[in-house]
């Protein structure tokens, strides 16, 4: 199995559950910007071979942080993935510009410009983790996350998901060459049918859908099938592994299907980091990406606290090594 760890690039700016303002990147929030090189040798030292890291912005100079990517670059050794967006775009995006298609445009070349700048310095890009959540959080009735807008949340999938598709086409736009991939929760109900928890895949492959015709949103066919060369499932919970790599396999048979995210945040007690892993190594895929998700503490998205269950602290003592 190969062992990988996210090191949580997600941004909160909106509300929390108690209706406080909460606004913040956990890049930014967990010192991991200081500690970059050291969070990075700590992690190789535990036994880590794959990372996921997230772009920061240059917000006056309207641009990529290129110091920032600069150093990514530095660390990547060709290990790392690059997120494009994690629930957060660059703030001097309006939203007028994100309901109006403008902030898609804006998007795909800023990822055009990235993508051309680093060619084969990372192992792929995320054109955008957790679509289907960034879209929950927008959409009423939660209107919990700029833009907020209290739209349906098919009005609102119409402009995250087309936002989503021009960051792709960006990134291969820059760099044909380069890698995609995607991540979505997975296996979390075994009630919700796998084709919904999918759609953010089949969108941003162009793959027909007949619920989205019926709800007036037509962005799967901007999709196209080279957008995304690797599906990721988050999975945090251990009802069907197996069983959730098997209908991902099924569902997208061209793309290659990876646990992009993966931890024990809910039963810590029955469960410690040893024992989650190896419900994966069980499976006997000695070629199967497993990362651990969060690589360092992060402030969550509810209310803004420190969450637990990661496998390296902020000074770089590792709380697990690889058997």
């Amino acid at each position: 199995m190969v062992y990988g760890l996210c090191f949580d690039g997600s941004v909160v700016r909106g509300r929390g559950d108690d209706g406080r303002p909460l606004h913040f990147s956990n890049t930014r929030a967990t010192g991991h910007v200081a500690q970059l090189a050291l969070h990075y040798r700590r992690a190789r030292e535990m036994g880590i071979t794959k990372f996921r890291d997230t772009v920061l912005w240059d917000e006056a100079a309207r641009a990529p942080d290129y110091r920032w990517l600069d150093r990514l670059a530095t660390v990547s050794e060709g290990q790392l993935e690059l997120v494009l967006n994690h629930y957060g775009l660059p703030e001097w995006l309006t939203a007028e510009q994100f309901w109006n298609g403008e902030a898609a445009a804006a998007m795909r070349e800023l990822a055009c410009q990235v993508a051309r700048r680093y060619p084969r310095a990372f192992a792929r890009y995320n054109p955008g983790v957790e679509l289907g959540i960034w879209t929950d959080w927008i959409a009423a009735p939660q209107s919990r996350q700029w833009p907020y807008g209290g739209r349906s949340w098919w009005d609102t999938y119409q402009a995250t998901s087309a936002i989503t598709i021009a960051i792709a086409q960006g990134l291969k736009q820059g760099d044909p060459r380069c890698q995609t991939a995607m991540s979505e929760p997975w296996g979390w109900d075994p009630a919700v049918p796998y084709p919904d928890q999918a759609r953010p895949f089949a969108t941003l492959l162009g793959q027909y859908d007949p619920v989205a015709e019926a709800h007036g949103c037509h962005t799967w066919q901007q999709g196209h099938p080279n957008l995304l060369d690797v599906v990721g499932l988050n999975i945090y919970f251990d009802h069907d592994i197996a069983g959730n790599l098997a209908a991902a396999r099924h569902l997208f048979p061209g793309q290659q299907v990876v646990v992009a995210e993966t931890a024990n945040v809910y039963y810590p007690a029955c469960n410690p980091p040893a024992c989650w892993w190896e419900k994966f190594e069980a499976l006997g895929e000695p070629d199967l990406e497993v990362s651990w998700s969060p690589g360092l503490t992060i402030l969550t998205h509810e209310l803004g606290e420190r969450m637990g269950g990661q496998l390296l602290l902020e000074d770089g003592t590792p709380l697990w090594h690889r058997p």
